[in-house]
């Protein structure tokens, strides 16, 4: 095999140069002896997937997502939700309202992009649904790709028959982010977490997938006729964060919970907040007053716990 082309230390250069400096240092001498075993006899679309794992593994670091951080178990404790979760969205237009449906395929707007995003959300959400329960975990991030994939079709569709300014965007991206959120979240998940199916995580994705449900539901399915007051907005966006937050306290199965949420609302609800507060300055001014009533709470909470530590 001629591989006489491939300039291994260029790629291999080029990867490392993800990697925290520190972890380089201690560690780089290592990952190019395992590099070059690898790549001993490869070709070069094998040289350029273990040239890309190798620079993947990097951005983990860099992100704190690897299996020995809290963000990475979060995020392996959090998947099987997160996919009946998707699930969950993924079915409720078929659910809630299948007459809507027919319309949309036979009415005066029906187009191949409007079929194919129909029919795009409920099949791949699904198999990625069963992959996970079954444990199949490279199966489900091909598929996780495939529903981020179905978040963009979706909201191409609606840009394709609506007016492109910036009310239509964002509401059309109320409905298309939970997909893009929910395959990302299951695509970082650190690979060596997740491994064979258990009881517990055959049970968490229907649990995920009716909870989905109840939530895509709680939104009146991201129709601008159920937009949310201030107080529901900020319920849907504040308590699942509140949960995500508990990860900090060790907590990661609320955590988790919060996780598998936080991708369904997040959108809905900061466009509902946008709506009510009357743009986006006023929003940011909302949004920055509650983060540091937020930030000093915790800073008082902090300061509490030490007093009663060194109290005793």
């Amino acid at each position: 095999m001629n591989t006489q082309t491939i300039d291994r230390p260029v790629a291999l250069r080029a990867a490392l140069q993800f990697y925290p400096a520190r972890y380089r240092r201690e560690r780089g001498d290592e990952l190019a002896a395992v590099f070059a075993d690898s790549t001993a006899e490869a070709d070069k679309p094998t040289l350029i997937r273990e040239t890309l794992d190798l620079a993947a593994y990097g951005l983990r670091l860099r992100a704190r997502l690897t299996s020995a951080s809290t963000a990475g178990r979060l995020l392996a404790l959090a998947v099987p939700l997160v996919a009946g979760t998707a699930a969950g969205a993924g079915l409720f237009p078929w659910i809630s309202n299948p007459d809507l449906i027919a319309w949309k395929l036979d009415g005066p707007r029906s187009s191949l992009l409007m079929v194919l995003a129909l029919f795009a959300a409920p099949v791949a959400t699904l198999l990625l649904a069963v992959a996970a329960a079954l444990g199949q975990w490279t199966a489900a991030r091909v598929l996780s790709a495939a529903v981020i994939g179905v978040g963009l079709l979706n909201l191409a569709d609606s840009l394709s028959i609506g007016h492109a300014d910036a009310w239509w965007v964002l509401y059309s991206s109320t409905s298309a982010l939970p997909f893009v959120l929910s395959g990302l979240l299951v695509l970082l998940a650190p690979g060596d977490l997740l491994g064979r199916p258990t009881w517990r995580t055959g049970a968490l994705v229907p649990l995920g997938t009716v909870g989905g449900l109840l939530v895509v539901a709680a939104q009146g399915g991201y129709d601008t006729r159920y937009l949310m007051n201030d107080p529901w907005a900020g319920l849907l966006l504040m308590g699942p964060l509140l949960l995500v937050a508990t990860a900090a306290r060790g907590w990661l199965v609320p955590a988790a919970i919060g996780l598998a949420v936080l991708p369904l609302t997040v959108a809905f609800s900061l466009f509902s907040l946008w709506e009510s507060a009357g743009g986006i300055w006023n929003l940011l001014a909302v949004g920055g007053a509650g983060a540091a009533f937020v930030a000093v709470g915790g800073l008082g909470w902090r300061g509490l716990e030490s007093m009663r530590r060194s109290g005793a």
